[in-house]
């Protein structure tokens, strides 16, 4: 199985670990780790480290992007660039105490030549794949229809693509039918206009977004679990217990196990089993990574129930 796994928003992710790290003061990093970064780059190496191919897939430009797309070589991840005149962004992430503070630049803009380009490039490499994953933010400058072309090109040869957004961008890639989603409880409940807390609360917003023509729906719940829903029903995960370094990149492993499940045909409880376990393995690690031997130690901890189907 070959995954295409899309970041419209390529960054480099210079990430340290800071022990005790709280803001308003000087601190030293223990240690700095600097990748090719973005959710769909994520997404690659984790399928990657769960014994499938991917291809990543982006808009890169000016030294940052070039500095993205050596770290990418470096480690051994195959890609299929589109190169603009904006500078690719920087995101820092600092780890200490079991948590990670964030922060993500903007990112370049990029013109309507360039996106167009992008869409076209997207489209070849998508059909050489077995499915398409679309994950994160589109640069600035672009309105949230973008994403709606881009997920329609990228499913045009008839590839199933699966998409983890938010906001306008999220609801606009929805009218492209995609084949699958994959949200957090706060970016449904954000789609929705309501409230996702609990498990019932991701059900019944799962059911809701099926409902209306997505194939699948993923609703991610952290340390409380997750919930996919299909046409054959809804099943509920609960995340095995880990003492998490940094969650970081989780969603995005998740979203990695998902599909890889689904590309083997496991069947949806299985694979959402296998996404749940990948999620928990990735908050072991300090960077977004994953260790096969954590995913085959947390499977067996990861319990997942069916229910009538909601919605």
């Amino acid at each position: 199985m070959r995954v295409l796994a899309v970041t419209p928003n390529v960054a480099v992710d210079r990430t340290l670990e800071v022990p005790g790290f709280a803001a308003g003061a000087v601190w030293r990093a223990r240690s700095t780790s600097v990748v090719c970064g973005g959710k769909g780059i994520n997404v690659a190496r984790a399928v990657t480290a769960l014994g499938e191919a991917a291809t990543c897939a982006g808009l890169v430009g000016g030294h940052g992007g070039r500095l993205a797309a050596e770290a990418a070589a470096a480690e051994g991840l195959e890609t299929a660039w589109t190169w603009i005149t904006g500078e690719s962004r920087t995101c820092v992430i600092i780890v200490g105490a079991g948590e990670a503070t964030v922060i993500n630049e903007a990112g370049p803009s990029v013109s309507p030549a360039e996106w167009s380009r992008f869409i076209s490039d997207l489209a070849r490499a998508a059909a050489a794949a077995d499915v398409v994953c679309v994950s994160g933010s589109v640069p600035p400058g672009l309105d949230a229809e973008a994403i709606a072309d881009l997920v329609a090109a990228a499913g045009r040869g008839g590839t199933p693509v699966w998409v983890d957004g938010s906001g306008d961008a999220l609801s606009a890639a929805l009218t492209a039918r995609p084949f699958g989603i994959k949200i957090n409880a706060d970016e449904a409940g954000e789609l929705l206009g309501c409230r996702v807390r609990s498990r019932q609360d991701a059900a019944a917003a799962a059911g809701s977004i099926i409902a209306h023509g997505v194939l699948a729906a993923a609703v991610t719940l952290g340390a409380d679990g997750a919930v996919l829903a299909c046409g054959d029903g809804t099943w509920i995960a609960g995340a095995p217990q880990v003492r998490a370094v940094s969650a970081v990149g989780s969603g995005d492993a998740f979203l990695a196990g998902l599909v890889v499940g689904w590309g083997r045909d496991l069947g949806p409880a299985a694979a959402l089993q296998l996404a749940t376990a990948a999620g928990a393995a990735n908050a072991l690690q300090p960077t977004a990574r994953l260790d096969p031997g954590d995913v085959a130690r947390l499977l067996g901890d990861t319990e997942v129930a069916v229910q009538a189907h909601a919605g």
